[in-house]
């Protein structure tokens, strides 16, 4: 096949694999890699092997790194392709991942950034047209990251000033500006800032993510990616739950034959993550239904290769999209056949706890316990986000949220308690 034809997959400078622009996409592990100590497969329906994948396995991996929606649509238009190949081989450098994917012709080369000030940021922002934030990077970029968000990828240098990361370099943060061009939808950079500290303060484990104030962005901190002993950053690969379900990204929501919450569980057992993972699979579900994430799919839960083993990864993608008319107003997953978060009872949840093996009782509990512990940790998360976010749009979407969430800690669980067995 003709070197055009392919595109190279690479872990730092080792060289993992091909994959062939072919219908159906195949991809194939290089002898190197194979024989390689610490070689990891793409995913478990990748296994390493010498032979050929193709198929399903093969488009649900590569798939599932590319952006999606509007975002996507207009990559099509501007590379002129809507393949996948065509489109990673477009953007397919930084991808939520721990690979890179790069034309034959070329190698990993040392990592470049350009620096640019927070303020030039803002203006671009200020102007941008209606598409991804890609066109920062420069017409022939290679960047990815999968989501339906606008989204720009930066690097924090050491004095707190951010750069452009140049061909494959890798980031250490993404900046997630406030939503355009969705009716209803303002204000979404603070709300998510704060969805996600307040998980951090109720004990969650997420991403790390902070408010800039000059772009009014949320500014979110790369879990996948690490110090390296030559002061650079190392990459971690990672799996969403759509990876390692074999689904493509269309596929994401239950309703749409996505994986389930009790399928979630499964992966995660297939994977080998440790119990208290388990758990923290429960306090995702609940902290979702009492902040009104009604966009909670799998595709927001991944499994991440850390040097202790396989982890459920920092959650991500944590937004009150119930405060937004616009938005949808069923919850991502069905809870024994109810989609609608006030209506979901305490039976409900009991075959909910019982199809991913938990005991309801143990299960309703944490849920409980969460909501009695949210009022305190909003206020200490108020507190914490400091005098730029309270002000103007910012503290009117705040106030609606405290107050949203305030009322669904004491609506949902009486829902959650009252009757069963």
């Amino acid at each position: 096949m003709a070197s055009n034809d392919a595109l190279e997959l690479y872990h730092g400078h080792r060289h993992v694999g091909r994959l062939h622009d072919a219908q159906p996409l195949r991809f194939e592990y290089a002898p190197a890699w194979l024989g390689h100590s610490e070689a990891v497969s793409l995913s478990p329906s990748l296994p390493l092997s010498q032979q050929v994948h193709a198929g399903d396995a093969v488009l649900a991996y590569f798939e599932n790194l590319l952006p999606e929606g509007d975002l996507r649509h207009h990559l099509e238009l501007r590379h002129h392709t809507t393949s996948v190949f065509g489109l990673l081989k477009a953007i397919g450098g930084d991808t939520a991942s721990g690979f890179t994917l790069l034309p034959p012709e070329e190698t990993p080369a040392p990592p470049h950034y350009r620096p640019i000030s927070w303020q030039a940021l803002a203006e671009h922002l200020l102007h941008r047209e209606r598409g991804p934030l890609l066109s920062q990077q420069g017409e022939e970029a290679r960047i990815s990251l999968a989501g339906a968000q606008d989204k720009l990828l930066l690097m924090l240098l050491d004095d707190g000033r951010p750069a452009i990361p140049e061909g494959s370099a890798p980031s250490s943060h993404i900046l997630k500006p406030d939503i355009q061009g969705l009716r209803g939808v303002w204000a979404s950079a603070i709300n998510e800032t704060f969805c996600m500290q307040l998980a951090a303060e109720l004990g969650l484990e997420v991403a790390e993510a902070s408010y800039q104030r000059e772009t009014h962005a949320c500014l979110v901190r790369r879990y996948d990616r690490v110090p390296d002993a030559q002061g650079g950053l190392r990459r971690l690969h990672q799996l969403d739950f759509c990876q390692l379900a074999g689904t493509p990204s269309l596929i994401k929501y239950e309703s749409d034959g996505g994986p389930g919450l009790a399928r979630c569980r499964e992966l995660m057992q297939q994977m080998g993550t440790p119990a208290k993972d388990l758990q923290r699979l429960i306090g995702w579900f609940f902290f979702n239904l009492l902040s009104g994430n009604n966009d909670s799919h799998a595709k927001n839960l991944a499994i991440l290769y850390t040097d202790e083993g396989p982890r459920l990864a920092p959650f991500y993608d944590l937004m009150s999209t119930k405060l937004y008319s616009g938005l949808a107003r069923r919850f991502a997953f069905r809870i024994n056949g109810e989609d609608r978060p006030g209506s979901i009872e305490r039976s409900h949840l009991e075959a909910l706890a019982r199809s991913m093996r938990f005991q309801p009782r143990y299960f309703i509990k944490q849920g409980v316990d969460l909501a009695e512990r949210m009022p305190a940790a909003i206020d200490r998360t108020l507190d914490t986000l400091g005098p730029e976010a309270h002000q103007g749009t910012e503290q009117t979407l705040l106030e609606r949220l405290q107050q949203r969430l305030l009322s669904n800690c004491r609506k949902l669980p009486e829902r959650w308690t009252v009757g069963g067995s």
